[in-house]
């Protein structure tokens, strides 16, 4: 068995555990050819998405959205539907007469907002997950080292254990043949 020592371990070279993944890598850049997520690059309608979901997927977006459709509410007869839904209650028609038009806002808002805050949080889940593997792969190499640097301390131990064994037996024989010499010649 060879034991390779630490200035022979440094002149091995580093192989890169994610050399046979080199396609997700990314050229460095925005807007350069192959800069793509995905293995294989992306298609135009492909990065188009990404854009467009990158962006909706922003507080901004929402304070903004909000902004429009409630100015588009205002403007287009609040005043009126609030007057006809508060006659309609004391004429025992209800707020929002049939085909409940108020309701169908409601749960459109609320596919609005569920959207783009499902966006947000996984962006959000995507920044902590690539921070908690970068953090892992540290880890990994930290654990790395330490047990290398273990085994070579074993490695070391066992040859002073073996050259201690090879001086003790040479000790016994001399102690031996010292003991053992005197007694048959007497």
């Amino acid at each position: 068995m060879t034991t390779t020592t630490a200035p022979e371990q440094q002149l091995q070279p580093a192989r890169d555990p994610l050399r046979f993944h080199l396609h997700y890598q990314q050229v460095k850049g925005k807007g350069k050819a192959g800069a793509s997520p995905y293995a294989g690059g992306s298609s135009f309608m492909e990065r188009v998405s990404e854009g467009v979901a990158s962006g909706m997927g922003t507080v901004a977006f929402l304070l903004v959205s909000s902004a429009i459709i409630l100015g588009w509410v205002l403007v287009n007869h609040v005043i009126q539907f609030l007057d006809a839904s508060w006659h309609g209650l004391l004429n025992g028609k209800g707020f929002d007469p049939a085909p409940f038009i108020l309701l169908n806002l409601l749960f459109s808002a609320v596919a609005f907002y569920t959207g783009a805050l499902v966006i947000i949080a996984q962006k959000a889940q995507t920044r902590t997950d690539q921070a908690n593997e970068e953090a892992a792969a540290k880890h990994r190499e930290e654990l790395s080292q330490y047990q290398t640097d273990l085994l070579q301390k074993n490695t070391d131990l066992t040859e002073q254990i073996h050259t201690l064994a090879e001086q003790l037996s040479a000790l016994t024989q001399q102690v031996h043949a010292a003991t053992c010499g005197r007694s048959s010649a007497t």
